[in-house]
């Protein structure tokens, strides 16, 4: 058995998430069909975020294991072959071992798009928020992302999972800059809790329409708050999982893209 690396890409709008849900098409059960065709047996795939319906990947990596060894560039073209629309494997390379794409990664970092007029061009649908109202002073809100920068409990900032018990996270950078009409949103650390970029981005929005002044967005992170003090949560068609981090160059051996 060879273990490899890949890097996927798709558009989160054609698919009900990352995982794996019976009688649903997601982004794994895609791969796992695609790889388990050219390996002639099953092939389990391991992802390093787990996106939820309608969350796009510019960058996202997931391992698994073959039952012989491939070139890399060969790979990328016999998954891609087999894979439906919306997803592509950008590029592979053959991993140590041990490597799995969920608990080695050190890094992770999301983007969030927001198209603030009142047009949009249609190819940008679905793949950006199209914020209609231009009340908002995003320079407020730039500003209070910077207080959230460092080590926090986010759980104020998420849905509640029964399975996650330590909701501190590190973030490690977090700007918001603007090319208006288009907002970007990038924030990167450690992890994230479900649902914390899109809760973190109504936040932000409190302070950009002068609900709130930009140092109070920490207060909302007082788990003595309740969930619905806070902002509302933005939709999920804005937002990309843009980059893992690892230790190292994992894709020194991968086929160019």
């Amino acid at each position: 058995m060879t273990r490899y690396a890949a890097e996927i890409s798709y558009d989160g709008g054609k698919f009900f998430g990352w995982q794996v849900q019976p009688g649903l098409p997601t982004v794994q059960l895609a791969l796992e069909n695609a790889l388990s065709l050219i390996n002639g047996s099953a092939v389990a795939v391991a992802g390093a975020g787990r996106t939820d319906a309608g969350v796009h990947a510019r960058a996202q990596v997931c391992s698994f294991d073959m039952a012989r060894e491939w070139e890399p560039r060969r790979l990328v073209l016999a998954v891609n072959a087999h894979l439906p629309e919306g997803v592509s494997v950008m590029r592979a390379a053959t991993a140590p071992e041990d490597f799995h794409a969920r608990f080695c990664a050190k890094e992770r970092e999301y983007r969030y798009f927001i198209w603030n007029e009142s047009t949009i061009y249609p190819h940008l649908e679905g793949r950006v928020f199209w914020l209609k109202q231009k009340r908002f002073d995003w320079g407020r809100a730039a500003e209070a992302a910077k207080y959230l920068a460092g080590t926090h409990d986010f759980a104020n900032f998420s849905h509640a999972e029964e399975n996650v018990k330590d909701t501190f996270r590190t973030v490690t950078r977090i700007r918001l800059y603007r090319r208006p009409p288009l907002i970007v949103f990038q924030i990167r650390g450690d992890g994230f809790l479900h649902n914390m970029v899109r809760i973190t981005l109504g936040n932000m929005e409190l302070a950009a329409s002068g609900l709130i002044e930009p140092h109070e967005i920490t207060g909302l992170l007082d788990r003595s708050k309740a969930r619905s003090d806070g902002g509302r949560t933005y939709p999920a068609c804005g937002l990309y999982l843009w980059k893992i981090g690892y230790r190292g160059d994992i894709w020194k051996k991968a086929a160019p893209r």
